[in-house]
């Protein structure tokens, strides 16, 4: 009777793999590899237990990790004490305008919130990216939970963003780059309803939400276009056939209009800003192969971390009656608003920024 090897060697069988694969030529010992990995794949993606306790669902333990961001930040908020431009902002904090010569309005404006009605302490003036930080774990959850991820994959993600070097850094002082991805990531999130469930009335909220991005930083326009050019390259840019983008669109537009008629009425000095800094070569040159190695290099944590939450959920695709294929999208976009930071010679801070969204 020949053996399991002797049968590897010459006839290499065919065992059915539930789950992802189907079926598949492997060996009898890399099928015991893959149903051990299948067994994990069951356990971080497994739907939650209605019978079960919500105190250990996935909402609860991934806020159970939000809540150590607090723990993270706001023991110790002053740090090393404020960071010069915390001082720009808390000036411009004392002259509030539409515009500023290198910012939209919204970070003058928490400076001005923060001061006014809780003071001058380093905690009061921290803690509005305090509260950013623990948004952007909650967030970190939901997405992975609208994508399929179980408890695991969820608390995998969110562990993920609460020890990234990168958010761990900017997170802690004030300024519009604590804010930004909370807004990025919220427009991530609606942009995942509306093609669960195709309800196209989600294109007004992403529009609020963009709105008062615009007013945070300019880059929520870049964002906006990958987001365009990533649904385009997918079948779901059937979601774009829709009077609610229109709607949503305005909405934008109508949110951002003071700060846009303030840039227009002075020249648009943040342009101006841009080329001075090109010209005396305060931009450092990158390759594309180098753009990428730098965000990379500069983001292990998360991206290991959250692209691992991400795949686990992502390996229903057979299983799930709603493929996550369908988002896809999000990864175009990732990838359109890369290109975009080479064309401008964005500086690798940004670069770094725009792989932690994606």
């Amino acid at each position: 009777m020949p053996t399991a090897a002797s049968c590897t060697r010459t006839a290499r069988p065919i065992l059915r793999l539930e789950a992802v694969w189907g079926e598949l030529p492997i060996s009898p010992e890399s099928a015991i590899r893959h149903t051990q990995f299948h067994r994990a794949l069951q356990l971080a993606t497994q739907s939650e237990n209605p019978d079960e306790s919500p105190f250990i669902a996935g909402p609860a333990l991934v806020a159970y990790v939000s809540a150590l961001e607090l723990v993270l930040h706001l023991p110790n908020p002053g740090g090393y004490g404020l960071f010069t431009d915390e001082l720009y902002f808390l000036a411009c904090g004392e002259h509030l305008s539409w515009g500023y010569a290198d910012m939209p309005p919204l970070t003058a404006l928490q400076a001005w919130i923060v001061r006014d009605f809780l003071g001058d302490s380093m905690l009061a003036i921290r803690l509005i990216p305090a509260l950013a930080s623990v948004g952007l774990v909650l967030l970190t959850g939901a997405i992975v939970r609208q994508l399929g991820g179980g408890r695991f994959a969820q608390v995998l993600a969110a562990v993920a963003v609460l020890i990234a070097p990168f958010y761990l850094a900017v997170d802690s002082y004030l300024s519009m780059n604590s804010v930004e991805p909370l807004l990025w990531m919220g427009c991530a999130l609606t942009l995942i309803r509306m093609i669960k469930t195709g309800e196209t009335r989600l294109w007004l909220w992403f529009g609020v939400i963009a709105g008062i991005g615009l007013e945070n930083k300019d880059t929520m326009a870049m964002f906006g276009f990958a987001l365009m050019v990533g649904l385009l390259m997918t079948p779901e840019r059937r979601l774009m056939n829709s009077r609610w983008l229109l709607i949503g669109a305005m909405m934008a537009m109508l949110i951002f209009l003071p700060n846009l008629i303030w840039v227009v009425q002075h020249h648009f000095p943040h342009v101006e800003m841009l080329a001075n800094i090109k010209r005396n070569r305060r931009n450092v040159a990158l390759s594309p192969l180098g753009f990428f190695i730098n965000c990379a290099a500069g983001l292990p944590h998360q991206v290991f971390g959250i692209g691992k939450g991400l795949k686990i959920a992502a390996a229903q695709t057979v299983a799930r009656p709603q493929p996550t294929r369908n988002f896809a999208g999000n990864g175009d976009s990732w990838a359109a608003g890369h290109g975009e930071q080479h064309l401008r010679s964005a500086r690798p801070f940004n670069a770094q920024k725009a792989c932690a969204r994606g």
